[in-house]
């Protein structure tokens, strides 16, 4: 199978399937062991995804490793916010929208992998990025339907997504640890 395009964690997916292969799984084992589909099993393995934190930790758990010897990243919880604010766009507002969140965080990768901002303020930067996509996403959303097509459950839906975005932000309003 050729490489996609876009695999910024294409080491991450080799380890696993080479973990997983080693251990006897299916991806279906797997992915019912870490509480996920396989098809989530397929994107870590073709490395256009990584686990959120939760995932990340059983999944280490079945192969009896840590998170960071798993994913061997450096800052695993980086990666790990990274994800799942373009996770976040997909479920939102479609693939095109988890695009172009994953495009503005490989672009902004030289200056987080540069080492000029802390990891603090590195995930602070992905939280206010992840704010002004939602946002932006959002405005656009309503800005683009025409008035003929607000209907009663447009409005429905629209607020359900505002309940939405407006979770998602507050989420990322909340410092890394914090348990409320």
């Amino acid at each position: 199978m050729p490489e996609e395009k876009n695999t910024p964690y294409a080491e991450f997916g080799k380890k696993l399937t080479a973990l997983r292969k080693k251990n006897h799984f299916s991806r279906q084992q797997l992915g019912d062991l870490c509480g996920v589909a396989a098809s989530t099993i397929v994107n870590y393995e073709r490395g256009t995804r990584i686990p959120y934190a939760d995932t990340a930790l059983r999944m280490a758990q079945v192969f009896g490793m840590t998170v960071e010897e798993l994913l061997s990243l450096q800052n695993p919880e980086l990666e790990m916010g990274k994800a799942k604010a373009v996770d976040d766009m997909g479920r939102l507002y479609g693939k095109r929208s988890a695009d172009s969140a994953q495009a503005y965080l490989d672009g902004t990768n030289a200056l987080l992998a540069g080492g000029t901002l802390s990891v603090e303020d590195q995930l602070d930067f992905i939280s206010v990025m992840r704010k002004v996509l939602v946002d932006a996403e959002f405005r656009a959303k309503q800005r683009n339907t025409p008035n003929k097509f607000r209907t009663p459950e447009w409005h429905e839906r629209n607020d359900a997504m505002k309940a939405e975005v407006d979770r998602i932000m507050s989420d990322s309003e909340q410092p890394a640890g914090d348990d409320e």
